[in-house]
Order: structure tokens, then C-alpha cells, then sequence
């Protein structure tokens, strides 16, 4: 990155001089006016050879360095200034410098640009255009509810920072200082997990990807930003079958209302649903022993067998099923239901990433009860009883073996198990 000098044709008998300006993710030339016999110029060092008694050349030398300090200062002022300069803004300045007449040009192409805009102002459009059908996903699908539901949620989170440090972004001067002061804001203000910093700035980059696409930033712009998206994979608990079992034996419930989330919650542990999936179940949809659903988050439709416990919560509710708690609440429910259960008493510790320190959280175990350890139960109680992963799969809904394998969370101690019981079988027969 920076300014140098070239010969425009090395080739011929003169040569116009001219500036390359190179900054990460964009080149261009600007030319200086001067032209040079190459003979003259020396290559290595990319400047006019010192000629003793030549006036031309030395007032050419004098000149370049004249121009070559202001557009450094230039160049300094938009990389590293105070107040922000558009590359539009940068260009003109460059060509300025030098008094070349293409300034007017990008000048004028300045003024038709499109209008400062705040980024709120866009995240608003680009939202309305998800819901609109404008923006299309990569399989030129409308985007689902869930999607642009956490865009939404990324907009709430550019509205407190900008709250917070009583400051407005604009769409087409965001620059790597931003995205790094967001980031911070995400993680040491709010506090939020790095799992959730991650979701938020792989949204961030969408976003700016559609500002790109549709000319309100550019590519020079784009190319200066970095995006930290990494992810961990977190301790989080799942349910064995005689844990699940107990829940569903419990009789001293609170109220109907936890009866129903812990129905819901039982049979989801053998449906391997997400929560936004088994919190709106369509019981009238089973044929043969078999439920159809079309995944909400993917749109895929797999075939679930009616494991014999759910069955007999379905028959309680003559395949019915009441209205389901919105996520938080039912969250809120099921520990207080957990909290009933002897096994949930024990204490089980989650390191995860806060404030980027790796802590760790140590709770009682039906602390950490949530919608989606359903999920996750399923997965891993037929994995560890031997089932085959394509099975699993299929009913899962998972697209690929990696982000199948997070949902597995047995212990080490249960790895241990299971291979001793392997082993234990496999002698038994030998001898």
C-alpha cells in the first residue's frame, strides 16, 4: 500500500509519468503531466536517474518530489485521518494534486453518488427488502422468518451502540475502527457470549455485501473491512432416557402450565426437533405412526417416528397439543420443572467465552434446561446406543456430519463407558 512512480510505456521514445496509488482492495494511476525519455528514468528505484547538468530532468525530479509529499499526505489523511473520507472523496484529492482535469469528472460523479445515508436508515432497507422478496437467498429463495428475524435483531444491536456512545454511523463512511468499536460493544457492554458476537457480524457482513451489491459503498470500502465471525463449541447439557423418564413421572407440577411445557419437552426429546418446530406441531399431519414436517429454519421435510412416550402424551391431548409458551417463558418453565428432579440437582459446569476470557459457569444442572436440549437428547442417546449416524440424520434434519457432531455432548466419562462396554462384548464372545 502507498504511492509510487512508473513509466506509462517504458517502451516508446517519452513516456508520460504517472502515480500508482495502491490501497487494500483497490489500484489506480494518477498521471503527473510530465513525460520522460526512459533512458532517463532509473527502473529499480522507480525515479528520474540524477542527471548532473540536466535542468529538465533535475526540475521533473524537483517536481515528483513535491507531489509525491503531497499525495502521501493525502493518502496518510485517508487511511489513518480523523474525520472520515470516502474513496470517491480520496480519488479527487489524488487527481487534485496533481491539477489533472479528470477532477471535475470524479468530482461530478461525486455529487450523483447516492446521498449519505445513516446505517440504521439502510439496515431498515435491506430488511424490507429480505421481506419483500428483493433480497433472495443463495438459492434465489425468499428468506425465512427466523433469518430476518435476527437481522432485526442485529439492527436493535447497531441502535444501542450507537445510543450507548451518542454516535451515528453513516452507511458509506463505515470503516474497520467501527467494526472493531461495535465488536467491542457486542462483547465487553452487552456481554454477549462469542457464539452470539459471531451471528451478529456475520450479519454485519451481509449486510455490507448488499450496501456493495447496490453501489451505497465501494469496493475499496468493502475490501478494508475484516469480520470476526469464529464460533466455540460450549458445554451444554442433554437429557438421558431415565432422566427423561423421570421429568415425565413427576406429579407434584406447580400448574397446568408446566405440565404442558413438560409434556412438550418430553416428546420433543424423542422428536429431535428445534423449538420452533415442536412448539407449533400439526398432530393431524401423522399417518401410519409417522409425523411429516417441513424443517421452519431449512425448509427441509423429514419423516419422524412416534416414539411409544410420545404417543401417549399425544393421546392426552387427543393429538391436539395446547398452545406451547413463547421461547423465553417456556425456557423460564422447564427449569422450574428440572428443578423438581433430583438428577437436575447436581452441579455441571459450562466454560464459555465472555468479554474474550474463557470462563467458567457452574450452576445446578436444570439451570442450564433450555428449548433446544431436546434436540440435542435425541442426538446423542441414539448415538450412543448405536444407531447409525445416517439415521440419526434423517430424522435430525442435520445437512452435514460437522454440525451434527456438535449435538452430541455426552461426557468423557460416558465415551469411557460406552467403550468398556464395546470391549466387554467383544471379549465375552471370544472366550
Amino acid at each position: 500500500m502507498g504511492v509510487s512512480f512508473s513509466l506509462a510505456r517504458p517502451k516508446a521514445k517519452s513516456s508520460s509519468i504517472r502515480v500508482k496509488i495502491a490501497t487494500k482492495g483497490a489500484n489506480f494511476f494518477v498521471y503527473t503531466g510530465k513525460s520522460i525519455s526512459p533512458e532517463l528514468w532509473d527502473f529499480k528505484k522507480s525515479f528520474i536517474k540524477t542527471q548532473v547538468g540536466n535542468t529538465t530532468a533535475a526540475k521533473a525530479s524537483k517536481y515528483l518530489r513535491k507531489i509525491q509529499m503531497d499525495l502521501t499526505e493525502v493518502f496518510d489523511d485517508f487511511r489513518f485521518g480523523i474525520s472520515k473520507m470516502t474513496f470517491l472523496e480520496f480519488e479527487a484529492k489524488m487527481h487534485e494534486v496533481v491539477g489533472n482535469p479528470k477532477t471535475k469528472v470524479i468530482k461530478e460523479n461525486l455529487a450523483l453518488s447516492i446521498p449519505t445515508k445513516s446505517f440504521i436508515d439502510f439496515i431498515d432497507l435491506f430488511i424490507s427488502d429480505c421481506e419483500k422478496g428483493i433480497r433472495l437467498s443463495p438459492k434465489r429463495q425468499k428468506l425465512k422468518e427466523s433469518t430476518i428475524k435476527s437481522f432485526r435483531t442485529s439492527r436493535a444491536y447497531l441502535q444501542s451502540f450507537q445510543e450507548h456512545y451518542r454516535q451515528l454511523l453513516l452507511i458509506n463512511e463505515i470503516t474497520q475502527k467501527d467494526i472493531d468499536q461495535i465488536s467491542d460493544f457486542i462483547v465487553k457492554v452487552k456481554r454477549h457470549a462469542l457464539n452470539t458476537h459471531s451471528k451478529f457480524m456475520v450479519d454485519l457482513n451481509q449486510i455490507l455485501k448488499y450496501a456493495l451489491k447496490n453501489k451505497v459503498i465501494t469496493q475499496a470500502q468493502f475490501g478494508e473491512l475484516s469480520f470476526d465471525t469464529r464460533r466455540e463449541e460450549t458445554d451444554s447439557i442433554y437429557l438421558k432416557e431415565e432422566e427423561i423418564r423421570e421429568m415425565y413421572d413427576l406429579t407434584n407440577l406447580p400448574s397446568s402450565k408446566h405440565e404442558i411445557v413438560r409434556d412438550i419437552f418430553v416428546a420433543a426429546c424423542y422428536l429431535g426437533l428445534r423449538f420452533s418446530d415442536y412448539s407449533t406441531l400439526n398432530l393431524a399431519k401423522i399417518h401410519n405412526n409417522r409425523l411429516e414436517i417441513i424443517q421452519k429454519k431449512t425448509g427441509k421435510k423429514i419423516t419422524l417416528p412416534i416414539h411409544p412416550l410420545v404417543n401417549e402424551i399425544f393421546r392426552k391431548y387427543n393429538y391436539r397439543l395446547p398452545q406451547v409458551p413463547k421461547n423465553n417463558e417456556f425456557n423460564r418453565l422447564i427449569k422450574e420443572v428440572g428443578s423438581l428432579m433430583p438428577s437436575m440437582q447436581v452441579e455441571f459446569s459450562k466454560q464459555i467465552t465472555y468479554e474474550r476470557e474463557k470462563v467458567v459457569i457452574t450452576k445446578p444442572k436444570y439451570e442450564f434446561l433450555q428449548g433446544h436440549c431436546p434436540r440435542r437428547s435425541l442426538v446423542t442417546n441414539e448415538f450412543m446406543k448405536g444407531t447409525d449416524v445416517p439415521t440419526i440424520m434423517s430424522i435430525s434434519g442435520h445437512k452435514s456430519y460437522k454440525n451434527f457432531l456438535r449435538y452430541i455432548k455426552a461426557s468423557g466419562e460416558e465415551f469411557a463407558d460406552k467403550l468398556e462396554k464395546i470391549w466387554q462384548e467383544r471379549y465375552s464372545e471370544i472366550s
